[in-house]
């Protein structure tokens, strides 16, 4: 009797770590929040780029230990989004991307930051558009 409520607690502990792990993907806990992002105090600007609808920027600074990329825009005209890119493959097409959307105008707006790598098949870029991509639109920066 033993060994067999000994076995069903060994098989709900193992179904629970199971179920568990697969309720958050693993690439969730990459990226931080805008919130964090604005936390970071040595910020630092990698690329940009001037257009019509507001200056589009990725910008690289320290959170937790860890080095992060994120994309902002300043002073953007409204009804744009800002779009930052991930490309994790070497591609130089975007693998994930973070956004502030719907934006009003003026002011800073910037996205959730995602490490970056000393990896070249890693690299980050931004834009201000609306479309859906940062591939759509010459309001972005070059890959960094």
């Amino acid at each position: 009797m033993r060994n067999r409520v000994l076995g069903a607690l060994a098989t709900a502990a193992a179904f629970a770590g199971v179920v568990g792990a697969a309720a958050a993907p693993a690439s969730a806990s990459s990226w931080i929040t805008p919130e964090q992002v604005h936390s970071i105090t040595n910020p630092r600007t990698a690329v940009f780029k001037e257009t019509p609808a507001g200056t589009v920027q990725v910008r690289y600074g320290t959170y937790g230990g860890v080095q992060y990329g994120w994309g902002r825009v300043v002073n953007p005209a409204a009804g744009y989004d800002l779009m930052f890119e991930v490309d994790t493959d070497g591609d130089r097409k975007a693998d994930t991307f973070s956004g502030d959307f719907n934006i009003s105008g003026g002011g800073i707006h910037w996205t959730g930051g995602y490490p970056t790598s000393s990896s070249s098949k890693v690299a980050f870029r931004a834009c201000i558009t609306k479309q859906l991509t940062c591939a759509e639109t010459t309001y972005r920066t070059a890959w960094w």
